[in-house]
């Protein structure tokens, strides 16, 4: 009689669990909603994204590449993983000329 009146004791706990909802908290932006605007500085897109390790030069500019889902690489037997990168390309007057997102 006792294991039984346990086991719903603990059901009971598992099931009541205490879940709040702040609706005063303003909604997270989820990464990909992010976007840079043509004309940003690169500490502006730093303080957006953050700092990246992948950048290369070209006559053009320079081109940040940020890779957002790398993670998800690494979980066993992920099949359908696809990597999603943003890229931002700066002019040579270091603003933003153009970026991209890939899904």
């Amino acid at each position: 009689m006792k294991i039984i009146s346990l086991i719903f004791l603990g059901l009971a706990l598992v099931f009541s669990g205490c879940a709040t909802n702040d609706s005063s908290a303003p909604p997270k932006q989820n990464e990909a909603e992010k976007t840079p605007q043509v004309g940003m500085t690169k500490d502006q897109v730093v303080q957006m994204f953050g700092k990246t390790d992948n950048k290369n030069m070209t006559s053009e500019g320079e081109t940040w590449i940020y890779h957002l889902n790398m993670g998800e690489m690494f979980i066993p037997f992920n099949f359908g993983y696809r990597p999603k990168t943003r890229i931002v390309n700066f002019g040579k007057d270091g603003l933003v000329s153009s970026w991209s997102y890939s899904k």
